[in-house]
């Protein structure tokens, strides 16, 4: 007979989100043991696991290089059979990325494999900002300017990016005396929107 705690014993649902901590608390292992240049993600809370915060650096030699983008990352409870909801906080003028956040990339959609962990999605989001795809858009005015004018499209990139430059020196004030590092990791604490329960 099992023992009453047997995970074996537990209602499926249960099963499901410990499967989905243990392989959450994987994957910020693993992003803290091998960190990729450019991407820095952890929960919000330590009391929370399922929902995270991170900050990708604008590629270099590319129109977003001097840019921080923060994204939303809400686990299903059944992760990594389900993808993440993934959600641009920074607004960003891109053809893949709708205007409330929301990005069009077929691993966040019917592409998504269980194997995917958070430093493939995120390294993939931060690649789609160099190689958009105007096939499928989800910006159209974005798509159509990047595949019809694209001196257009590079300058509402850079207004963009500048709007926020314009913005992070306005908070600065906030961050006197503290390093980049710092910085981020109030970031990466800071919930930008409030979890709402499932």
């Amino acid at each position: 007979m099992s023992s009453p705690d047997s995970s074996s014993n537990l209602p499926a649902a249960t099963t499901s989100t410990i499967t989905a901590q243990r392989r959450l608390m994987r994957d910020l292992r693993d992003l803290t043991q091998h960190p990729v240049e450019g991407i820095n993600a952890a929960p919000i809370s330590s009391d929370n696991i399922f929902y995270w915060n991170a900050i990708l650096d604008g590629p270099e030699d590319s129109l977003f290089e001097d840019g921080n983008f923060v994204l939303s990352l809400k686990f299903p409870q059944d992760y990594p059979n389900r993808a993440p909801e993934v959600k641009f906080i920074t607004k960003i003028f891109h053809p893949n990325i709708y205007m409330d956040g929301s990005i069009c990339l077929d691993i966040l959609q019917h592409r998504w494999s269980a194997s995917l962990d958070v430093s493939t999605l995120l390294v993939s989001i931060r690649s789609l900002l160099t190689d958009p795809n105007p096939a499928s858009p989800a910006n159209s005015e974005a798509a159509m300017l990047y595949q019809n004018h694209r001196r257009d499209y590079e300058r509402r990139v850079r207004e963009y990016i500048d709007q926020q430059l314009q913005e992070d020196d306005d908070s600065e004030e906030n961050y006197k005396g503290k390093s980049t590092a710092d910085k981020k990791n109030n970031v990466l604490t800071t919930s930008s929107a409030s979890p709402s329960s499932d």
